[in-house]
């Protein structure tokens, strides 16, 4: 049977205090316990039941903890404080599964050190307890162990400790599983107090008056300078709890803790519920866990700043960008954000390599006798290349050095699980690169260099030629050894370089949707939106939302525009080669024996391949053609992605769902610039341009196969 006396404590579902239980009937008397704190700690502090009826507390849940005469409590089930004023104890525990007088039904009670209790007919528990003992050894052990915090709680006790106290059981309802260290729970020694600053993610110092002239405070924002934790400001603003002035703080400040105002923002902190909110939204904006910084992926936050390898090979960690893509587009002369001055100067050296061939090409339009020509038509094929691709490789470099890029990868992405299969994708993208830039080039050695090196130029002074023919094959041969790695490497490095662009440029937009749920950051759009579970949100979140979003797509829209150039001129000149391929089309398929080109394919076998060549890897009408041609079009696929995903993210409040979809709607994240506009409706139109350039070039080289 219950006392009449018997009443309850509240306090979060994630405390975890030790206490002995001895085997005996329990009979309960009447406490009231905040939080996490012990009975000497209630007694020091003068807390009662002040904090259960306070308004903070409205909407937060708790565990009805049952307090007998031994000092064991059993945590019942969980609960609301909403309302906890109008009613009595009685009614809370019948709230909880108990009865007013007596616990007839076995109920599930769980004590604070983890026990299972079963309550008989007369209340006696049925389940082994630990001793005082073995409690004080575990806990003794707990401060001691290695353990990382979320938030570092750092106040003055004499005007702070209850609000600290507050705010830190508001963040856990707003951040379920969150963690604290806070001093009144901790080891609250010296050591003690760096130990928790070291292993806390957020330093959160609540500014009331004093503070700064506190010994203890001081030295935790030493600490927190030291060990360059996230610093989060929160001010208290009611004059009754300690309202400190700006001006006094930052004047009574030591001199090497000033820089702590100068570069932190300060958010105030209200008790009014609905300013005490935007509070609360700022302090969660405020985190880490929100800013981005290296490119180390971490457990719980993407940070993407230096485009580096990683030293570490756990497959947990490590770069979004995996190591062969950061050494191909070294090779190929794109210089990551972070590169070393060596890879700055390769980098220009391969952009003065790439005009350097292309005026030696031009020249062999003049030189038109020996093995090494067959006709113009290649070489200027091969000379309007080169100025495309080093086009291609500067606008790439000079969007890696904006500030733009520095923007988004400094502040705009959190997207743990879409930066994960970045480092896939670039793995994957960089192995398709390398394996097309290596086939293709060995390809066109055997195409140019038997006609450089053929004796026809070498041997041209004991065959009364001109000695300039040796020079010319000498030059041009070893040109070619070098120019063709870095022709084809410095093009795909740059779209796939694009591409990481487009992807991460897709991944600051999804990091608007965090703003409307962690769910987005933890587990991904994809996963978040398999669940089919609704988001509770409000205004505000998708306000938020709103902000984020628009912000971003500025950024999205940005890149798009300065990205577009080589591709405008690529498909300016595509357009102008349709009516030689009409042309070549008109011709028909039949052969040509009076092409002067016959004769010369019959008579070097290399110039047989040069022309397969052309036909498979030529920039205009090959697989080059194509590849530059569609990359445009993979942003239709993260349009119609972003379309699809949103559509089946469902929200508890119908009303904020139709103002999601309808804002989202007034956004075209397709390519559209100038003339070129890569939509899936405009997609059949460019693949007939396509076409019609390649089965012309294919026509024209019908034609000559079958005559020879």
């Amino acid at each position: 049977m219950l006392l009449p006396s018997e009443s309850i404590g509240i306090e979060p579902p994630s405390t975890n205090v030790c206490r002995s239980t001895p085997m005996q009937s329990p009979s309960f008397s009447t406490r009231v316990e905040p939080p996490g704190l012990r009975n000497k700690q209630l007694a020091d502090l003068g807390i009662t039941e002040v904090n259960l009826v306070d308004k903070e507390f409205a909407d937060l849940e708790f565990n009805a903890v049952l307090i007998a005469e031994d000092k064991a409590d059993r945590t019942v089930e969980d609960g609301s404080v909403s309302g906890l004023s109008k009613v009595g104890a009685v009614d809370i525990l019948s709230e909880v599964g108990a009865d007013s007088s007596e616990i007839d039904t076995p109920n599930r009670v769980t004590s604070k050190v983890g026990a299972d209790f079963k309550f008989s007919e007369v209340g006696t528990p049925t389940s082994n307890v630990r001793a005082d003992s073995e409690c004080s050894e575990v806990e003794d052990h707990g401060q001691h162990q290695h353990r990382h915090w979320d938030f570092f709680l750092s106040h003055k006790q004499s005007n702070a400790q209850d609000t600290v106290q507050n705010l830190m059981m508001i963040l856990t309802a707003r951040l379920p599983g969150v963690s604290f260290w806070l001093d009144v729970e901790q080891d609250p020694t010296e050591k003690g107090m760096r130990h928790g600053v070291q292993n806390s993610k957020d330093v959160l110092i609540y500014l009331t008056t004093g503070l700064v002239e506190s010994k203890y405070c001081q030295m935790e924002m030493r600490w927190a300078l030291e060990f360059e934790k996230n610093i989060i400001l929160v001010m208290e603003t009611d004059e009754r709890h300690g309202k400190p002035s700006i001006d006094t703080l930052i004047t009574s400040c030591p001199p090497d803790l000033k820089q702590i105002f100068a570069e932190n923002v300060i958010i105030p902190w209200y008790r009014d519920p609905e300013f005490r909110e935007i509070s609360v939204e700022k302090i969660i904006r405020a985190r880490s866990v929100k800013k981005a910084g290296p490119t180390v992926l971490a457990e719980s936050t993407t940070k993407l700043k230096v485009m580096t390898r990683s030293k570490s090979s756990d497959s947990g960690g490590g770069d979004v960008f995996d190591w062969t893509f950061v050494y191909f587009t070294v090779l190929c002369g794109v210089a990551l954000p972070g590169a070393g001055k060596k890879t700055k100067a390769w980098s220009m050296a391969v952009r003065i390599i790439l005009l350097t061939c292309g005026c030696m090409c031009l020249s062999r339009v003049f030189t038109t006798e020996g093995p090494a020509f067959w006709d113009t038509g290649t070489i200027v094929q091969i000379v309007v290349a080169h100025p495309i691709i080093f086009l291609f490789l500067h606008v790439t470099l000079t969007i890696l050095k904006s500030p733009l890029i520095a923007d988004l990868l400094e502040n705009r992405i959190d997207a743990p699980v879409e930066a994960k299969l970045l480092r896939l994708k670039t793995r994957i993208g960089t192995c398709v690169a390398a394996l097309l830039t290596v086939s293709l080039s060995f390809w066109g050695w055997a195409a140019y260099l038997p006609a450089f090196f053929d004796m026809y130029y070498l041997e041209s002074a004991s065959q009364q030629r001109p000695a300039t023919l040796l020079l010319f094959g000498l030059a041009h041969g070893l040109t070619w050894v070098l120019i063709l790695p870095l022709f084809f490497g410095s093009l795909f490095a740059s779209l796939l370089m694009m591409f990481v662009l487009q992807e991460l440029s897709f991944m600051a937009l999804l990091t608007s949707f965090n703003e409307l749920s962690p769910e987005f950051t933890r587990t991904g759009i994809t996963a978040t939106v398999a669940t089919n579970s609704g988001l509770n949100i409000n205004e505000l979140d998708l306000y938020h939302f709103q902000v984020s979003f628009i912000e971003n797509c500025k950024i999205y829209k940005a890149l798009q525009w300065r990205a577009s150039i080589p591709f405008v001129v690529f498909w300016f000149l595509e357009f102008g080669l349709m009516s030689w391929s009409l042309w070549s089309l008109s011709q028909g398929f039949e052969a040509d024996p009076s092409d002067p080109r016959v004769d010369r394919l019959r008579e070097n076998w290399f110039l047989r391949v040069r022309l397969s060549w052309f036909l498979g890897s030529s920039l205009w009408f090959g697989a080059g053609a194509w590849i530059v041609a569609l990359t445009l079009f993979g942003v239709s696929y993260y349009a119609w992605r972003m379309e699809m995903q949103a559509k089946q993210i469902l929200f508890t409040h119908p009303g904020l769902r139709h103002s999601f979809l309808a804002f989202l709607a007034g956004f075209d994240l397709n390519f559209r610039v100038l003339f070129l506009h890569a939509t899936v409706r405009l997609l059949p139109l460019y693949v007939c341009i396509l076409i019609v350039n390649t089965v012309g070039f294919d026509a024209d080289a019908v034609r000559l196969w079958r005559a020879v």
